[in-house]
């Protein structure tokens, strides 16, 4: 059975497709999720994406591939919260974007 996800109160609907297409993805750049259908339709231009990635980089859900970088890789724990198995709304801002 598979677990429900808990959002965090901090969350939005884009920050789950992120997640999502960086599961799928080896890497990705806020370009380049601007130009994929579920960002289309959400409206989210690369602006709004590179912003929700640093929130969830400083959430430790994704992380730049080089220091400082504009490409993301998704991290454990943000593959343990796509599998329920981590709770969203425990995770602090660790303030290292």
């Amino acid at each position: 059975m598979t677990q429900m996800r808990r959002m965090g109160r901090w969350m939005y609907t884009v920050d789950e497709r992120i997640l999502e297409h960086l599961s799928e993805e080896a890497w990705a750049s806020p370009s380049t999720m601007e130009a994929e259908s579920e960002f289309q339709q959400l409206g989210a231009d690369s602006e709004y994406i590179e912003q929700r990635c640093g929130q969830l980089v400083e959430r430790e859900l994704v992380a730049p591939i080089i220091n400082g970088g504009r490409m993301y890789e998704i991290t454990r724990w943000g593959l343990a919260y796509l599998r329920g198995d981590l709770d969203a709304s425990h995770l602090q801002k660790w303030g290292r974007y």
